[in-house]
């Protein structure tokens, strides 16, 4: 019976999964800092939100803190940035987009002399992001985010996506989706690999000789060169599953992160019956991953 999948949208790439996306953990960043939808109803929820960080930093500045309120900055479309300054700089950077979506980031160890520059990147970014229908595929070369996309230059800003999928359809299957905009390449995984089975320590080794290698090898997904590895293990009479597909990434390369696409299968679910079940299973997703 053919697996009903949904299509997901994460940075760079499209997944399908067979999952309704429920209780989905999710981590964008771009500049190295975290940016997360906060409300959905952005205009109402702005004030809120920067009158709410203003009272925290007076009142930590009350307590003897350092830091205190500096000032409001306005952004176009309705945003903000609440600075406090201390030692150095402290942003909390709330994005608006034109359909009223409010996005919120924190950068904080700002240098006296970084004030302008970090002002003209969040301004920068501030006139990037951009509401999206979760189902809608963002515009090419994009970077997805919840509920929208960032408009960002190639190969400019550092970007990084960190998903936890549990899979509805499926009790006991967890997927985790990951990539990373590199400066340099890391030892590939089949070569990790082979370096930990020769010179593993004996309680490793056992660990190892007790799993089983079902296919590893490179594989050509999306345009790029992966390598895979897929293994089970026993455990109480029940095979569990460990599947990874990994690309080590193209240095400074938005289009080519260091990407990473792992399956486990837990204790709680029935998980798969058999292997042939769980590598249609596997298959069938890495075929869907593309990039955008």
């Amino acid at each position: 019976m053919p697996i009903q999948m949904k299509a997901f949208y994460f940075g760079r790439y499209k997944i399908e999964a067979p999952t309704n996306g429920a209780n989905i953990w999710s981590l964008y960043e771009v500049v190295e800092e975290r940016i997360e939808l906060i409300s959905k109803n952005g205009k109402r929820e702005l004030a809120k939100n920067s009158n709410e960080t203003i009272e925290k930093i007076n009142k930590k500045h009350n307590a003897g803190f350092v830091d205190a309120y500096d000032q409001t900055i306005p952004l176009e479309g309705g945003g903000a940035i609440v600075v406090s300054k201390g030692r150095q700089y402290n942003f909390h950077i709330y994005y608006r987009t034109e359909k009223n979506t409010l996005y919120r980031q924190k950068v904080e160890s700002i240098d006296f002399e970084d004030f302008s520059d970090a002002l003209k990147i969040a301004r920068q970014l501030n006139a990037s992001i951009y509401y999206r229908n979760p189902a809608e595929r963002p515009p090419a070369h994009t970077f997805a985010i919840e509920a929208g996309y960032m408009d960002l230059p190639i190969n400019k800003y550092d970007e990084r996506v960190s998903i936890g999928l549990p899979v509805s359809s499926r009790p006991g299957i967890h997927l985790t989706f990951d990539t990373l905009l590199i400066g340099k390449p890391e030892p590939g995984l089949l070569s990790r690999f082979e370096e930990q089975s020769a010179g593993a320590m004996p309680l490793l080794r056992n660990v190892l000789t007790s799993s089983t290698v079902i296919r590893k090898g490179r594989r050509n997904v999306a345009g790029l060169m992966f390598e895979e590895l897929l293994m089970k293990t026993k455990s109480e009479g029940k095979n569990v599953y460990a599947f990874r597909l990994e690309f080590p990434g193209t240095a400074d390369s938005s289009m080519e992160p260091y990407t990473v696409l792992e399956l486990s299968t837990v204790d709680k679910g029935p998980g798969f019956k058999s292997d042939e079940e769980a590598l249609h299973f596997w298959d069938e997703m890495v075929s869907s991953l593309q990039r955008f």
